[in-house]
This record gives C-alpha cells, structure tokens and sequence, in this order.
C-alpha cells in the first residue's frame, strides 16, 4: 500500500450490516466495542444492546447516525495501526463527522456531540412536518427538475453521485410523488431512504443557524490531514474551514461525483471505505479509473 495515495471514505448513516467487512477482521470486535461502551456512556446508554444482527436501531435515526460514525472511527482506526494512512479523507453526507475523528479535529465524544446537536436542531426546526429522502438512478439532472417543476413539487436535488444517480430531499408525501413519476419516466431504481429529515436541502437553513451558534463551544482543531469539501470541492485545513463546512452541508446540495473526480485530480490512486456497508464503492462505478481496496485486502 506504500505506493499508493489513499483516501479514507466515511459513510453516512446505515442500518444494513449484512456482510459487513469488519466481521472478519482481526481486533474489529474488541474495538467497535470499546467505541460503543463510550458511546453508550456519552451519548445514549440504548447503544450498549446494539449487536449486529438482532438489535441494529435501524427504526431509530439518531441511534443510527451514531452506529455508523462508531463503525467508521473503528475501521480508521484499526487502519492507522496497521500503518496504513490516507493523504486526503471524505464524508459523505453525515459522514463528514467520523472524518473530523479520523483527521484529529474532534474527539471521539466530540464527534458524537456534533451527530446530536445536528439531529436535535434540525429535527426541532421542522416543526413537527413531514419530510423524507429517496434515489433516483437512470434519470439525469433536468429530467428531476423536470419532474419536480411540471407538479410543483416541494423537493430538491440533495447530491449527485453519478450523472444519473441523485438523492432527493423534501415533503415527504412530494418524495413520494417524485420517486412515482421517476419510475414512469424510466428511472432504473427508486428508493425512499427512511429518514425523516431532509439533509442537504434548503428546509433546513433554520435549524442550521441554530446548530452554527451550538458549535462555538466545541473544540474543533486543526486536521492532521486534509478533508475535501462534498460541497466546492475544496480542502478543508482549518478549524475555521470545518466549523464551515459542518454547517454548510446540513443545508446545502453535495456533489459526490464531482468530489470523487477532484479527488483523481489530487493524485489519489487508492480509495478505502470505511463504513459497514460498499455503498460508495458501488456509486464509483461511475466514475471512471477509481479504484476502491476492499479491507480484506488490507487488515488481516
């Protein structure tokens, strides 16, 4: 792995854990253990039941986002043990907070505060209506658009993974409006993503004020190593630039696709996901020349 520069990728929230690659990784259990014991005392005590295949909260979004930020700062972890070291990392979506672990910018508690903090403040600001997310794969940009305009749909694009791969953000009844007319256009695959706020999206400009003001008492630090922003695609090497970006992208639109191809431009020959599921490894497909390295093939 010497010869090449590695990106870590950090994934947003899942509750899928079926052949996840930890299982058969030598010190994951002892460590996402560890991980979870300190979770369950900072933030919910509910995490110390979690287990991977009869107690997964997946109905339970705050509990969720933590599970995955604790599998992602395991998998690094162990990573970095094992000398291997990223020149550059990326969060996807709600991923952005196990990258500000990984880069030395926050705590592990710290980390958790922050998934707190964004849950509660958005969650508040909504008000009690009815949001959602969902995918649409084998539409491109303007056929969404499209879609969303003809029906005055209360709904946008929250990220682009491949030039015809998005995820959206809205009401929810609209969401499911939208993912019916995308599947009689044509699209390939429509999902609803069973989450009830809608990330990335300008509904959340509110609740976001709200958290930026929350943020001033926790230490953020300056980044060991760089993180590239999902939403300009720039590097992110400051206390200032994070406390930014961590803000920025609760309400506003990423671009995976472009990250992804920036990320090329940096030199990077070699990416490692590091969540329990290859969503993102899937979504590289689309791009061409990027290269993904399962972790089998590098922790014993």
């Amino acid at each position: 792995m010497s010869n090449n520069q590695l990106a870590f990728i950090f994934s947003a929230f899942t509750s899928d854990y079926a052949d996840h690659p930890g299982r058969n990784i030598t010190g994951f259990e002892s460590v996402f253990n560890d991980f979870l014991l300190q979770a369950a005392a900072s933030a919910d005590p509910e995490l110390a039941n979690f287990n991977f295949t009869e107690n997964t909260f997946h109905k339970d979004e705050l509990l969720t986002q933590y599970l995955t930020y604790i599998y992602n700062c395991t998998v690094s972890l162990l990573l970095r043990k094992a000398n291997v070291f990223p020149v550059m990392t990326a969060g996807y979506s709600m991923g952005i907070y196990a990258a500000l672990y990984d880069s030395g910018s926050v705590s592990f508690e710290t980390g958790l505060t922050l998934i707190r903090m964004a849950y509660q403040c958005m969650k508040a600001s909504l008000k009690g209506k009815f949001f959602g997310m969902g995918t649409i794969i084998g539409l491109n940009e303007q056929d969404i658009r499209q879609l969303t305009n003809q029906s005055s749909l209360r709904v946008e694009i929250a990220n682009q993974n491949a030039t015809h791969s998005f995820v959206v953000s809205g009401y929810h009844d609209d969401i499911q409006i939208l993912l019916a007319l995308a599947t009689s256009e044509g699209a390939l695959h429509t999902r609803e993503l069973g989450v009830t706020i809608p990330y990335h999206s300008g509904y959340l400009i509110d609740g976001s004020e709200d958290f930026s003001r929350m943020i001033l008492q926790l230490k953020i630090s300056t980044p060991v190593t760089p993180i590239i922003s999902l939403l300009d695609q720039h590097l992110l090497t400051t206390p200032e630039s994070l406390s930014e970006e961590i803000t920025r992208n609760l309400f506003n639109p990423l671009n995976w696709f472009l990250t992804m191809q920036a990320m090329q431009q940096h030199q990077i020959s070699g990416f490692i996901e590091c969540g329990p599921s290859k969503g993102l490894a899937r979504n590289a497909k689309f791009v061409d020349g990027i290269k993904f390295f399962p972790l089998s093939s590098i922790l014993p």
